[in-house]
């Protein structure tokens, strides 16, 4: 489930109230007060004009199932046992979640509860206690500790993490003072070593031995085998399939094809980043299912630009056939070079019922 926008304030009494008109005064624009109806009388008029105060009536925890998922992040003024009461049945996991900050009335703790590193509440809570000059209470282990947050890395690396509960088990060995190991493509070990230097990356270079007991991560756009099973990938996305295809076929031959192709290369569809044709083809109802079932992108290039990338390649794989149909000699080969940025080809044409496919790496 997506995550909303702005930040909504929630509080219970009229001490909290003012700490919650003192935030939002300071707060970037998107922040809207939500109060009990009896306080609303308690309001000055000029607030009314100056914020957005809404008054809300019935039990906090089901007003607050109502907005969990409409903002990024919840500021709520109140004690830190009613807001863990109110929210408990609400709460799906860190990477749905929003950020949750709660605050005393005092204004004098602000305490990340939820969300801390994908969510953001670890920054948030900061940026509370900053403007009404508190104290952040932090409670993530790899912050208190001084560790890298290895969720956090990857989403500011646009990687996807993979399987998501082996990865709470690389975390506890990190924490544990326990060697993580971290194996990363060649073209990606620059950036790995930037973000995580501490963990000292070094060359993937084929399927790594599984150590007795270790934990680590690999990060690859192959499918290889796990190690063991405190292992995780993290998939950079980095491939590009070009498709062809006849008027009509159906999103399932699309899929199906995609899948044979990145199977038989040897590549993780998590890694996939966006389908791509010729112009015309992109208004195809099963290519751009296939792209919404896939949660990529579907690029479209012109057949001037097909072209152009063709004679700039002149290695690329030529069909008279469909020169005849659309005036070019080629599709997926060079659309999927152009969606990866002028990238490598990794997988030449081929065809599957009816389906050409050739698959790019970006460089």
């Amino acid at each position: 489930m997506a995550k909303g926008q702005g930040i909504a304030i929630v509080t219970l009494t009229r001490p909290g109230l003012q700490t919650a008109l003192q935030l939002a005064h300071s707060l970037s624009e998107g922040t809207t007060i939500f109060i009990p109806a009896d306080l609303a009388p308690s309001v000055r008029p000029e607030i009314w004009d100056q914020l957005i105060v809404v008054s809300y009536s019935g039990p906090l925890s089901l007003f607050l199932g109502q907005i969990f998922n409409e903002y990024r992040g919840l500021i709520l003024v109140m004690a830190a046992g009613i807001a863990v009461r109110a929210l408990s049945p609400h709460l799906v996991s860190k990477n749905a979640d929003p950020a949750v900050v709660v605050v005393d009335v005092g204004g004098k703790y602000a305490i990340s509860l939820l969300s801390g590193h994908l969510g953001g509440a670890n920054e948030l809570a900061r940026r509370v206690a900053s403007l009404l000059g508190g104290q952040a209470v932090i409670t993530t282990a790899s912050e208190v500790q001084g560790l890298p947050p290895l969720d956090l890395v990857a989403r500011e690396l646009n990687m996807s993490v993979w399987p998501a509960a082996s990865f709470t088990k690389v975390m506890a060995a990190l924490v544990n003072g326990e060697t993580v190991d971290l194996l990363v493509e060649k073209s990606l070990l620059k950036s790995l070593e930037e973000a995580l230097p501490s963990l000292r990356p070094r060359l993937l270079t084929g399927c790594p031995a599984g150590g007795e007991g270790r934990a680590g991560i690999m990060v690859t756009w192959r499918r290889l085998p796990l190690p063991g099973p405190r292992w995780v990938y993290w998939r950079p996305q980095v491939i590009s399939a070009g498709i062809g295809c006849r008027r009509g076929v159906p999103a399932g031959t699309i899929l199906y094809a995609l899948g044979l192709a990145l199977r038989e290369a040897g590549l993780s569809r998590r890694s996939l980043a966006a389908l791509a044709s010729v112009d015309f083809k992109g208004e195809e109802p099963g290519l751009q299912r296939a792209a919404g079932r896939l949660g990529v992108k579907l690029l479209t290039f012109t057949p001037w630009q097909l072209a152009a990338c063709m004679e700039r390649k002149p290695h690329l794989h030529r069909s008279e056939r469909v020169n005849r149909y659309i005036g070019i000699p080629g599709v997926c080969e060079p659309a999927a070079i152009l969606a990866a940025g002028e990238g490598e080809l990794i997988w030449p044409k081929m065809s599957y019922r009816g389906v050409t496919v050739a698959l790019a790496r970006a460089k």
